[in-house]
């Protein structure tokens, strides 16, 4: 684990190192969980599914090849992480996000109340088009302690 020294001039910030069990590259600012079961060691990392979505991880720090470890943020500000909106609400800062089933994006999960949420949106992603859904990255502050 690696903690950031405190400063006033710097955010704090939790890493870990991590081992990516996807069986693809994870890429940049993506979430993953704790892969469960019986290979499960607390470094290995997946893609959340269903059964998956509350062993939350952390968002990626940066790409990480299948099989190959890497760091994620456990806690403090990200400054690109995926997300996905919608076409019935957009994401504003201070929504919480969470992880989606089969995706490495975070979706909206309501409003920021500060009661819950691994990971909390700190910018505003506007409404999808009738097009369909698109993600892309934004601030946000993960705190998945």
């Amino acid at each position: 684990m690696m903690i950031q020294r405190v400063s006033a001039d710097s955010q704090e910030i939790l890493l870990s190192v991590v081992k990516n069990v996807n069986g693809g590259t994870l890429s940049a600012g993506a979430a993953c969980v704790y892969e469960l079961g019986t290979n499960m060691d607390g470094v290995r990392v997946t893609t959340p599914a269903t059964a998956t979505l509350g062993a939350f991880a952390g968002v990626t720090v940066e790409a990480i090849a299948d099989q190959t470890k890497g760091r994620i943020r456990l806690y403090g500000f990200q400054s690109q992480i995926y997300v996905t909106n919608d076409t019935s609400n957009a994401i504003a800062a201070g929504d919480i996000l969470i992880p989606v089933n089969g995706q490495t994006w975070l979706a909206r999960s309501g409003a920021g109340n500060g009661l819950s949420g691994f990971v909390i949106a700190g910018e505003a992603y506007a409404t999808a088009t009738a097009g369909g859904v698109t993600a892309a990255y934004k601030k946000g502050f993960v705190r998945a302690l």
